[in-house]
């Protein structure tokens, strides 16, 4: 351990034998200066703050003494040691008013010196344990803060309250929680990526230089929302006008520095932790009302009309499913998405409305009844901050299928946009997935189109185009087998050969000697 130390001392004689004796006696001990005078100590120690500095009492101009009570004043961290004569008594009294860490007695015992110095570095070893301590400390802190957030807020998602988390986050704090409410804040043009295009960790970063200076707050960034529990003031209709106030300012911010156009649900405000899944919930339907900018509060009386909403989005999508209408379906779910991102109970009543809508269907189809279970099943087994809105859009895809309903276009619309895309894109790397999500149908519907439609699996239809360009190439240009590859969509030469020859019985040197043999 290293230590930097200053001698004030106006005679000479004494600033040597205390350079010397340090020298000697602590090798781990730098002497950065030595000075005859106060105003050169204060000066010395304000432009390179040393650890230590033994300071006599007694110097012209600025005294040891006024120079400690000045540099102290200034928040000097310096540690100081005064070194006095017996007859100066008096200046030690003073001294130890200012808290100074230790005094020498002139004259002194050489050990008596030496075990001063060596226990005031013993107290800065310790120091600087606490302050290491204390980082480490502040370093895990910030680390498992959002953790420890997310847990707290995923509990409110599920209506099982953590309401220990939530006390020991408030001691860590030292926040008391008098009251609260819950604000769940979506893009403004809420759509199929939702938030997933955003850096969570700047999310984290705008939303603590937005509240960290108004308001009390957790937070969790999930892929489709913001979620904050809003420590409130007391209580009052004052409340609300300050939510809306903070929120408002705060959102104005967001879309300042992220350029992200935010609106806001509010819950209700409630003095007990474990009704903040209630205001949570009530956020959300804070959120049905029209699209737009800016504050929606829960109101009480528009929860029947909330429930009638709901109920209406089941009955259309029911509609929609018996018309085949897929690209509405996912328009539809892709619109729902925030509202179910981590709500099994609002996916749950959604799609208990479905089943009840196609109750009658049901009842004379048995593969329909079976997958309009098994999408029940699936949003049960779901984890409880997932998104509910994937597995209940792929349901309404299947008992599209097994409802045998036409698409609205035809089925033979959606074959056509496939063998559009893949006649473009072939020598890309494209597959089902990347097909059915330009065409917006789910890539399960898609294969069975294909295979309806064409007789064939969409990798068949795929591989078959790329061969008949493959072999074009070959016969008609002097490409080498790896630019062929790379220009039919293979990135791979020898994975391309061999699909090559299963496909056409030859190699790309059989075929091209067969034309050479051909032309003469």
């Amino acid at each position: 351990m290293k230590y930097t130390l200053v001698i004030a001392d106006d005679e000479e004689i004494e600033r040597k034998a205390l350079r010397l004796l340090v020298q000697k006696e602590f090798p781990e001990i730098e002497i950065t200066a030595m000075v005859d005078n106060g105003t050169a100590l204060v000066a010395q120690v304000q432009q390179h703050p040393p650890d230590i500095a033994i300071v006599d009492v007694n110097m012209p101009g600025i005294n040891g003494i006024d120079a400690i009570d000045l540099l102290c004043a200034r928040g000097s961290r310096t540690h100081f040691i005064i070194n006095t004569a017996y007859d100066e008594f008096d200046y030690v009294q003073r001294a130890l008013a200012l808290k100074i860490d230790a005094y020498i007695l002139k004259p002194e015992r050489r050990d008596t010196t030496i075990g001063t110095i060596r226990k005031l570095c013993a107290q800065i070893d310790e120091a600087r344990a606490n302050i290491q301590s204390q980082r480490q400390i502040q370093e895990l802190f910030t680390r498992i803060q959002p953790v420890m957030e997310s847990e707290i807020m995923y509990s409110l998602f599920i209506g099982e309250p953590a309401a220990a988390n939530f006390e020991a986050y408030c001691e860590m704090h030292a926040a008391e929680f008098q009251s609260g409410a819950v604000a769940s804040l979506i893009p403004v043009e809420a759509g199929r990526d939702g938030l997933r295009g955003q850096d969570k960790a700047a999310l984290r970063t705008a939303l603590d230089a937005a509240f960290g200076n108004s308001c009390t707050y957790l937070a969790t960034v999930t892929e489709t929302n913001i979620c904050l529990l809003i420590f409130t003031p007391g209580g009052g209709a004052e409340q609300r006008r300050w939510l809306s106030d903070v929120l408002r300012v705060a959102v104005d911010q967001l879309n300042h520095r992220l350029r992200l156009p935010l609106r806001a649900g509010v819950g209700g405000v409630y003095g007990e932790f474990e009704k903040m899944s209630a205001s949570y919930q009530q956020s959300l339907l804070a959120l049905t009302g029209p699209a737009g900018g800016g504050v929606a509060f829960y109101e009480p009386q528009g929860e029947s009309a909330a429930r009638q909403e709901g109920a209406a989005q089941a009955e259309a999508l029911a509609c929609l499913v018996r018309e085949g209408n897929l690209q509405r379906i996912g328009a539809e779910t892709a619109r729902l998405q925030p509202l179910l991102q981590g709500d099994r109970a609002a996916a749950r009543l959604l799609w208990a409305g479905v089943r009840r809508e196609l109750d009658r269907e049901a009842e004379e189809n048995a593969p329909l009844r079976a997958q309009l279970e098994k999408t029940a099943a699936e949003l049960e087994r779901r984890d409880a901050g997932a998104d509910f809105s994937a597995p209940l859009r792929e349901g309404l895809y299947q008992a599209v299928m097994l409802l045998g309903a036409q698409p609205e276009d035809g089925a033979g619309a959606y074959v056509r946009q496939a063998l559009q895309y893949i006649g473009d894109n072939y020598a890309q790397d494209i597959s089902l997935d990347t097909v059915a999500e330009q065409i917006g149908i789910s890539p399960f519907y898609l294969s069975r189109l294909f295979k309806a439609e064409r007789g064939e699996t969409f990798v068949e239809y795929l591989t078959g185009v790329r061969m008949k360009a493959a072999t074009r190439l070959a016969k008609e240009t002097r490409l080498s087998i790896r630019e062929i590859a790379e220009r039919t969509g293979y990135g791979n030469p020898t994975y391309f050969c061999r699909v090559f020859k299963k496909y056409t019985g030859s190699t790309i040197g059989d075929l091209r000697e067969q034309g050479r043999k051909k032309r003469f």
